[in-house]
């Protein structure tokens, strides 16, 4: 039996990004229209090694607490802005990411490898989850204690978690996507590595769905291209039991819905076995 063609991507990203956040809807959208022919990879790339770089003279101006808070407001601002991408819902009307004790991103990076190493296969929702807690909840997910918190809520011990977290075998795993981001040049986040075969094609920047399919179309020589999935209660219902926490922009992506109202009407025709976490966010029960 012929081994299926499928085409890799590698996205080096950050847990904190915003920019990786609002993409979320063009990943479903790539699950949904092109199914096992893609594979999404995640490769963490230290987006905020020391906050200090980010910040200025005049946030210093009234002291450290202060120039933190500011700071903070200022990356509330970002993320708002990064809001017309897609859709996906942002609070930041109380963000504190950063503070004096918490100046890196570099600890959500490893709590992603130190769960990628512990079970791989929920890497990927727990990465999911670890955007939400940051741009949704507005958790300081710059803490370790939080990023436990998140593991939990993933299916992750919180034992296995802070053993793993703190071992050398994440912090190498950790260096090796580093290595593999300078490897490449990347100079900014996100970026995306396309793999087909022998070939290879680096994009960097935010990609919306027409994004990547015209990239996978290229790289495959238009031998993969994708497919409209049929939409009905069973494929919806497909669709959720997939994924544990899922936005409703996320489903109107997945499906080529016209807004968020036709996804609760479909909604309303299925087996309610979710609830509402947020006023556009269902989790599984």
């Amino acid at each position: 039996m012929p081994s299926l063609k499928q085409v890799k991507i590698y996205n080096f990203t950050d847990p904190m990004m915003g920019l990786s956040y609002e993409s979320e809807p063009f990943f479903r959208r790539l699950d949904t229209h092109f199914g096992r022919q893609v594979a999404l990879q995640f490769v963490m790339g230290g987006l905020v090694r020391d906050v200090a770089d980010f910040m200025t003279p005049d946030d210093f101006k009234d002291g450290k607490e202060r120039a933190f808070q500011r700071y903070n407001a200022r990356l509330a601002k970002i993320y708002e802005a990064e809001q017309v991408i897609s859709g996906m819902p942002i609070k930041m009307d109380r963000l504190a990411l950063f503070d004096e004790t918490h100046t890196s991103s570099l600890p959500l990076n490893l709590a992603f490898k130190a769960v990628e190493i512990i079970s791989p296969h929920l890497a990927e929702p727990f990465l999911y989850r670890l955007r939400f807690a940051t741009i949704v909840e507005q958790a300081m997910t710059t803490d370790e204690r939080v990023l436990a918190d998140v593991a939990v809520q993933t299916g992750i011990a919180k034992e296995a978690f802070f053993k793993a977290y703190h071992s050398d075998s994440v912090k190498h795993a950790l260096q090796n996507d580093f290595d593999l981001r300078a490897k490449w040049g990347i100079r900014a986040l996100p970026a995306y590595l396309f793999c087909y075969g022998d070939k290879q094609i680096l994009k960097t920047g935010v990609l919306d769905f027409d994004g990547f399919a015209s990239v996978i179309k290229q790289i495959s020589d238009g031998q993969i291209v994708p497919t409209k999935p049929t939409l009905n209660t069973a494929t919806l219902q497909y669709f959720l039991q997939k994924r544990e926490l899922v936005s409703l922009t996320e489903i109107r992506h997945a499906f080529d819905l016209a807004d968020n109202q036709a996804v609760r009407e479909w909604l309303g025709k299925i087996e309610q076995n979710w609830r509402w976490l947020d006023e556009e966010f269902l989790l599984q029960n």
